[in-house]
C-alpha cells in the first residue's frame, strides 16, 4: 500500500492528507506529521502501518506507561489478556481478550485493545457457528483509539508531550525505517 493510500485508509485529516508527495515513504511522512504537530494524525496513521500484533503490543506499552498512577495500581484483566496474546497468540487467548472486555464494566483504552486483538482475525461469531470475519481495519482503528484515549485520559494538559510519548515507543516497534 502507497503512504497516499495508508493515510486515507487510516483516515486521517485533510491537513495530514495535504503532507503526503510522491516521495513520501512511510518514515518520512510519520516524521512530516509529527513536524506539523498532527499527533493524532501520526498515531493513526502507524497504527495502520504497524503488523496487528506490534500495535496491539505497542497500545499495550502505552497503556501501561501513560496511565494515571492510580489506574497502574488496579488490576486490569482486559490488559492482562492482551499481553497473554501477544506472548502466545492463539484463537483461545484472542477470544480470552474478549471475555476479559465483556466482563468489565469500566471502558477505557485496555477494554478498546482487548477488542482489538479480537477483531484482528479468526471469526466473530462463537465456535461451532458460521464463520463471520471482522470488518477490514477494525482492529487498527481500535489501537489507535486505545492510544489516544490513554494520551489524554491522564493529564491532558500535557496531551502533546504524551503524544510524543506514544509515538516514540510505537517507532520502536516500527523496524528500520522505510
Amino acid at each position: 500500500m502507497t503512504v497516499k493510500e495508508l493515510s486515507e485508509t487510516a483516515g486521517v485529516s485533510d491537513a495530514a492528507k495535504a503532507l503526503v508527495t510522491e516521495q513520501s515513504t512511510p518514515a518520512s511522512y510519520l516524521d512530516s506529521l509529527e513536524k506539523a504537530e498532527l499527533y493524532q494524525d501520526a498515531i493513526r496513521f502507524l497504527a495502520y502501518k504497524l503488523p496487528t500484533d506490534a500495535g496491539v503490543k505497542w497500545a499495550s506499552v502505552c497503556i501501561r506507561e501513560l496511565s494515571s498512577p492510580e489506574s497502574k495500581k488496579e488490576k486490569d484483566a482486559p490488559l492482562d489478556a492482551v499481553d497473554a496474546w501477544v506472548k502466545t497468540p492463539s484463537d483461545p487467548a484472542r477470544r480470552a481478550t474478549k471475555d476479559a472486555a465483556d466482563n468489565v464494566k469500566k471502558s477505557g483504552p485496555s477494554k478498546l485493545v482487548a477488542m482489538a486483538v479480537f477483531m484482528s482475525g479468526g471469526s466473530m461469531t462463537p465456535p461451532g457457528s458460521p464463520e463471520t470475519p471482522p470488518p477490514p481495519y477494525v482492529a487498527q482503528k481500535m489501537i489507535a483509539g486505545s492510544i489516544l484515549v490513554v494520551v489524554v485520559s491522564h493529564e491532558p494538559q500535557k496531551a502533546n508531550e504524551r503524544y510524543k510519548q506514544a509515538l516514540k515507543m510505537g517507532k520502536l516497534l516500527d523496524g528500520p525505517a522505510t
